[in-house]
């Protein structure tokens, strides 16, 4: 198997993470995500959820090895 195919299958693996609870990843999430309003709309949190997941995917099947990272480091300053 090539370094692409490993990049690409780790990649499908965090989204599949990511898709199932994108706060798995809580040192990403804390970063990356924008938390709701709390007099906001039903309709902007489930927007804001739409937006949270997309973006959460990207990264994680893109920059895995980023996301991987920032866990590791963000777990390590507590």
């Amino acid at each position: 198997m090539s370094y692409t195919g490993i990049y690409f299958i780790a990649g499908l693996a965090m989204v599949l993470v990511v898709l199932w609870d994108y706060n798995r990843f809580p040192a990403t999430a804390k970063r990356l995500a924008k938390r709701p309003q709390p007099n906001g709309s039903q309709f902007s949190r489930i927007a804001l959820e739409i937006r949270n997941m997309t973006l959460m995917v990207l990264f994680a099947f893109f920059l895995w090895p980023w996301v991987v990272w920032m866990e590791l480091t963000g777990n390590g300053r507590k």
